[in-house]
């Protein structure tokens, strides 16, 4: 009975309250819609960046003192049963030359045979597999962004500048050595392709005599669990051992995206505020419309609780419907947010995402429901807060007043 009345004072034909209830509804609509949309946008921007930057560089990394045998190591931590996956790194600096052309890189000396235990490498890469490097030890995988960038192609001769120990400890002499470009991989991560480039282990070691140690990268089969395996190997090997995780190598990264995200959903709930405003002209139009049928419930023995329930379902009632219909185009927007963007690229003759700022070139959509779920609540505890205004209104009425010029 009550939800009866409250549709037909908002929803009767011909009254003002109708075009009003509209407008409420519509506003709470666009504020959950572009809660729902950035919001999820953002979830997937954190997990595909996060996938992505676990699928190359390894989920734990273990650093072992000077001297250490990698191979010992590696059949060490292969025996945890929380390991999946155990692989060699060597990492350097170079300067890469090309066609009059410079660029700073960072040289990742792998082992082809074990790499795929621990990264997803090999499926990045676009004309080539891990065995090119066993087959050709002086080639090198570079990213596509480099490639475009040094306008690079599979076979191409390239040079590397890097430093090498002099005849003291603060001295170092260059040394200059020819590769070719033996694949190109595409990650979707700018930065990366960008500056790192892949060689055979025993490459690496030549170009990096100074490096005193491997690296043993691990791979677990949950990546959450990552910390939780790092910790128990920095017990278990000793103080010696460098033990480290890509959460809290990209810590800074993901506590940013974090922070931006809550900001978001702050900045942006003010939307669903200034709609809630909506809600409080639409009832208190709503109520002047119908103070006679008002008047009327009361002598028939509506109490004012119950006046004060046919105002507050009115506010559930336009928050339930601007929070579903939000919910739906939010989630159509969220998954078609790419194919908005190509739009508008194409229309406006620019990129509205460049990937050398926003690190990747696509927005994936991931709807989590904790997010969905406090989005629809703050929706409709807004449309709840802003009835109590007019309910109260209502339940002060007179009935003689109301009726008087009827």
């Amino acid at each position: 009975m009550t939800f009866k009345l409250a549709w037909r004072f908002l929803f009767a034909r011909g009254r003002q309250a109708t075009l009003l209830a509209g407008v409420a509804v519509g506003g709470l609509t666009l504020g959950v819609l572009v809660l729902t949309t950035v919001l999820s946008v953002m979830n997937g921007f954190e997990a595909t960046l996060s996938h992505k930057l676990v699928a190359l560089s390894g989920e734990v990394t273990v650093r072992p003192p000077p001297g250490t045998d990698w191979h010992a190591l590696a059949g060490r931590l292969k025996a945890d049963p929380h390991v999946s996956g155990v692989a060699p790194r060597l990492t350097g600096e170079a300067l890469l030359m090309t066609h009059g052309k410079l660029a700073p890189i960072a040289v990742q000396g792998i082992d082809p045979g074990a790499e795929s235990q621990v990264s997803d490498l090999g499926a990045h890469l676009q004309d080539a597999g891990l065995d090119a490097l066993a087959a050709n030890p002086h080639g090198l995988f570079v990213g596509k962004a480099l490639a475009d960038k040094l306008k690079l192609r599979k076979g191409d001769t390239i040079t590397l500048l890097t430093a090498r120990p002099g005849g003291s400890a603060y001295a170092f002499k260059p040394a200059l050595a020819r590769y070719h470009v033996a694949g190109i991989y595409k990650l979707g991560i700018h930065e990366v392709a960008l500056h790192q480039v892949y060689a055979a282990l025993d490459e690496a070691r030549v170009l990096f005599p100074q490096v005193d140690s491997v690296n043993v990268v691990l791979r677990t089969g949950d990546p959450m669990a990552a910390t939780e395996l790092s910790a128990h190997l920095r017990k278990s090997l000793g103080p010696g051992y460098r033990v480290s995780n890509w959460v809290e190598q990209q810590a800074s990264l993901f506590a940013t995206i974090g922070l931006q995200k809550r900001m978001l959903f702050v900045v942006l709930a003010a939307i669903l505020a200034v709609a809630a405003f909506a809600v409080v002209a639409t009832l208190i139009v709503a109520g002047l419309d119908r103070e006679p049928d008002i008047a009327v419930l009361k002598t028939l023995g509506f109490t004012p609780r119950r006046i004060a329930a046919v105002f507050l379902a009115q506010g559930l009632l336009l928050g339930v419907a601007g929070t579903i219909l939000g919910l739906g185009l939010g989630a159509a927007l969220a998954l078609n947010v790419n194919r908005l963007l190509g739009g508008l690229d194409s229309l406006f003759h620019t990129q509205l995402l460049p990937p050398s700022i926003y690190l990747i070139s696509e927005l994936p959509a991931q709807f989590r429901w904790p997010d969905l779920v406090v989005t629809a609540a703050v929706a409709v505890a807004l449309a709840l807060a802003a009835a109590v205004y007019p309910a109260l209104r209502g339940v002060r009425a007179a009935p003689a007043d109301a009726l008087r010029y009827e």
